[in-house]
Order: structure tokens, then sequence, then C-alpha cells
């Protein structure tokens, strides 16, 4: 734990790429809601090399909390029932695709384990897919030779970098960078990256064959690809297995922007950690926005190693929010 804190501290040294929007910094968490969560987050230590932040496994809570690049959570928390079956990633609604810089080792170690792989429809897609004991779909993705795109190019400067601390980590399996994209198979991608650039405020970094990619902070990449199916609109996150978190700042002007464009709210939570809303999409995916409290010396649960590099990378941009100082 002391080397990982370690480690992202030094990455507050590296140069920061513009963010989305005014207030939102990037993705935050994924949360893959199970049966069994902690059999899940210690998968993906075991497959992925995920270093792991912390654990709750007690008669109150089981979750794990898994770094996942940068500031960025995987979040393994408790279900009643299992996520669905998944014939083809097409049937897949959230699928986080992660950078591997050896692509050949990694999969040396999927094949060492019992892995259950899925097909793509897209015979040109040069992803690597798979399932989590609990059914959620993975991904795998060569880095992007030669990069055009903003966070592919952020992504190789993080890498190539020789004083990055990255280079003396790279997780744990010394082969997977970061979670690079967050993939939704959505039934109009037209239409929801309208929703996402206008009224969330996520830059589109490219539109080409009815496939949108749209900037999510940092190195991470949101790609809308057709594939989505109906579904019944959830009134409660919990009822979702699936579901991602911006992590923002303002959010009260986050809110009223999402109350301007009568986006419907579903959730609004004051956690010990700060205070997170949960919204619908046009198609009735739920995604989140949450504003982490401010650093206060006395308070633990504001000093989180994730928390911390974030607030880091964020006045890296000469940006201060909330009465923050340096």
């Amino acid at each position: 734990m002391k080397k990982l804190l370690s480690i992202i501290i030094f990455l507050i040294i590296l140069p920061t790429s513009s963010y989305t929007n005014e207030n939102i910094q990037g993705l935050g968490w994924l949360v893959r809601r199970s049966i069994d969560p902690i059999l899940t987050g210690e998968f993906y230590t075991q497959i992925l090399g995920l270093p792991e932040l912390r654990r709750r496994d007690n008669e109150q809570a089981k979750n794990i909390m898994l770094w996942a690049g940068r500031y960025s959570v995987i979040a393994t928390n408790v279900m009643e029932q299992n996520y669905y079956k998944i014939n083809n990633i097409e049937d897949a609604e959230i699928i986080p695709i992660f950078r591997a810089r050896n692509i050949e080792s990694m999969k040396s170690i999927l094949k060492s384990q019992k892995i259950v792989f899925i097909s793509s429809l897209d015979v040109d897609d040069k992803t690597i897919y798979f399932l989590d004991p609990s059914g959620f779909v993975i991904g795998i993705r060569p880095a992007i030779p030669k990069p055009t795109l903003k966070p592919d190019l952020y992504a190789d400067t993080l890498w190539n970098d020789k004083h990055n601390a990255l280079k003396g980590m790279k997780n744990l399996h010394g082969n997977i960078q970061d979670i690079g994209w967050l993939r939704m198979n959505v039934k109009d991608p037209q239409i929801l990256a309208e929703f996402y650039n206008e009224v969330v405020g996520l830059d589109i970094l490219n539109n080409r064959d009815n496939t949108v990619t749209l900037h999510l902070g940092g190195t991470l990449s949101l790609e809308l690809i057709p594939g989505g199916k109906d579904r019944l609109k959830p009134t409660d996150r919990k009822q979702v297995p699936d579901v991602w978190i911006l992590r923002g700042y303002q959010i009260s002007k986050f809110n009223d922007k999402m109350k301007k464009f009568n986006v419907p709210i579903i959730n609004r939570l004051n956690l010990v950690g700060g205070k997170l809303n949960y919204y619908l999409d046009p198609e009735g995916n739920v995604f989140g926005y949450q504003e982490r409290k401010e650093y206060v010396m006395d308070d633990e649960r504001t000093q989180r190693i994730e928390d911390l590099a974030a607030r880091r990378h964020w006045w890296g941009n000469n940006v201060k929010v909330n009465g923050d100082e340096n």
C-alpha cells in the first residue's frame, strides 16, 4: 500500500491533459454488483494485476476497491443476483477495456487460467473479451500504435516518460497500464453522443461508421457502439449491476444543468466521503456524478489515495474549487 501511495503521489508532477468540461475530471468509479463481490474483486487482482486499495468483508458490507489507473477505481459491491448470461459482447451493457502494454504476456496469463472468452461480431476488433466470475465482460486491448486521439496520445506520454513511476509498477503483472476505454453497447450511438456531449459535457473525439468515441478524461475514452437493447428504466441504482460514475466538482451546478435538460435523477446520496447523484440517459442507462469532500487533516475519509491523486491532478491544471488551497 505504501508503494502504491508513493507512486500515485509521484504522478502529480506529470503533465496533465485538458478535461472534458470545467467541472468534470473523468471516470472516477466503475461499480459492478454481484452475489460474491469478494471473489470478483480478487479475480481482478489475480488476472489483471489491479492493486487492491481496501476491502470490507463483514455482516454489514462486502466490497473491494481496486486501483485502475490514475484516479479511477473499480468497486465490486453486493447484489442479490448475478449478471445475466452473456453470449457475445453485444449483449453486455458496459465493458471496461484495459490498455495492455504487453498483450502477448496477458494472453499467456489468460491461457493459464480457466477463463471464459467471449467473441465479438466485429472481425476487426483487436480486443480480447472474457468473463469475470460474476459474468461481467472485461476487455484487454493492445495500446494503439501511432495514436491520433487525445487519450491515447496522453497514455503514450505517461508510459514513455522516463521519470514516470508507472514504469516501475505497471500494476502487479507489469502488463496493464489502466482502463483505456469504456464501451457501451447502445441502440442509437448518435442520440446518446449528442446527450453526453451537449448535456453532460464530454468532448467528441471520433464519429465514424455509426460508432462515436468521446473523451472520458485523461487517458480514457467512452465508446458508444451499436448493439444495445430495450430495458426497463430503473428507479434505483441498486437495480443496476453495472454503472459508471464521473468524478467532478461543484455537483450543484451539474445537477442544475441536468434539471435544465429534464434528465431524470434516481438517487441522491450524502456519503461520508462526498455527494453522489445517479441519473438516467435517454436510453435508460444509469450514470453517476460524485463530488468528494475537501481534504481535512483530521479526517481520514478525505485522505483516500484516489481522492488525493485526483485533487492533485486537478490542481495541476491550475484549477481550484470549493475553496481548496495548494
